[in-house]
């Protein structure tokens, strides 16, 4: 008689399994260790400060010592791409263009997301614009130095140098036609370095995927297709507190909201600036946008959050791949039809 060993765990049931498992356990138990190890996988999962946040990388693989070397190249690949697109570090590609007001022969990495962040701005008629950092740098400094806003007449002089339709972009050169113009792609460029870690691991073999890159997230893998991730999403109002837990099987997740970087208590102040006004929005507290790509929902959670529940859900409802939730500062959620077939 055939003798059946009952510890015998499928690949898929695994792969179920640590779906169901989520971020909350991050694959961490001993049960689920020991299912995957029966099933001829390994977890891999690292934590590393990058792009001035927490960065979880979470993988699961067919070989331990591939799936380390997977794991070294992704956060390579996150450094490398840093090291072009951040404007807090000296000497990049970006500081030197916001230092000089050009930068000719760009990397082909600031092309594409100067490009791209053009079109959501474009989409957003300019809700999101990566010159706003003049506005950053101002609120900032002020409330740095005095724990104050800047006064009016200041807000109105740095608006001046905020408008997107001042920037040219191609592969020859990047030029600010504005005077003291000054470019931020922190509402962009932490999507596109997740979309490209992902890629990187995908293309490597990796069965599993998932990164949490400061609240945006990107799935990947034959795995998370087959099985999505269960995200859970905050409630601004209760930092304990979700309002829905949303599934990940390839999907990419951002949120932007008041509470991420407030300047005040009250979250009249805090760090998304509306590029058109110089001041901080005033309707939404929180916008979740889930769509295919970690960048466009980085990109469309800002712009969002600037124009407001009314505007945002309508523009969330013309794009063809995006879903989100809208929160407005009195605690009502808004949700486009299609986030009902990505919740749990």
């Amino acid at each position: 008689m055939e003798h059946k060993d009952k510890r015998k765990v499928s690949r898929r049931q695994v792969l179920r399994i640590t779906a169901v498992a989520g971020v909350s356990l991050a694959m961490g138990t001993g049960l689920v260790r020991s299912l995957i190890s029966r099933a001829g996988l390994h977890h891999v999962s690292e934590t590393r400060t990058q792009m001035g946040t927490l960065v979880i990388v979470t993988i699961v693989a067919p070989e331990l010592k591939v799936a380390r070397e997977m794991m070294r190249n992704a956060f390579g690949q996150m450094e490398r791409l840093e090291g072009i697109l951040s404007r807090h570090r000296k000497d990049t590609p970006l500081d030197r263009l916001n230092e000089k007001g050009f930068i000719e022969t760009p990397p082909p990495e600031l092309v594409e997301v100067m490009g791209r962040a053009l079109t959501y701005s474009s989409i957003t008629d300019g809700a999101f614009d990566v010159t706003v950092a003049p506005l950053l740098e101002l609120y900032a400094s002020h409330f740095e130095a005095s724990n104050r806003p800047p006064p009016d007449h200041e807000v109105e002089r740095i608006l001046e140098s905020v408008d997107y339709r001042k920037v040219q972009v191609d592969e020859d050169a990047i030029v600010l036609e504005g005077s003291e113009m000054k470019v931020t792609l922190d509402g962009i460029a932490k999507g596109y370095i997740v979309d490209q870690a992902v890629r990187a691991l995908v293309d490597d073999g990796a069965e599993r995927i998932l990164i949490n890159a400061g609240g945006d997230m990107a799935s990947g893998g034959d795995g998370s297709l087959e099985d999505p991730w269960t995200i859970g999403v905050r409630d601004p109002a209760e930092p304990q507190g979700l309002l829905a837990n949303v599934r990940l099987g390839g999907e990419c997740i951002a949120t932007s909201g008041d509470y991420i970087q407030a300047f005040t208590h009250d979250r009249n102040f805090h760090h998304i600036i509306d590029p058109r006004t110089g001041y901080s929005p005033s309707q939404a507290s929180a916008v979740t946008v889930v769509t295919t790509s970690a960048m466009e929902a980085d990109a469309l959670s800002t712009g969002i959050m600037v124009l407001g529940p009314v505007e945002g859900l309508q523009l969330m409802k013309r794009l063809e791949d995006a879903e989100g939730m809208i929160v407005t500062k009195g605690g009502e959620s808004l949700t486009t039809p299609g986030l009902d077939n990505l919740t749990v």
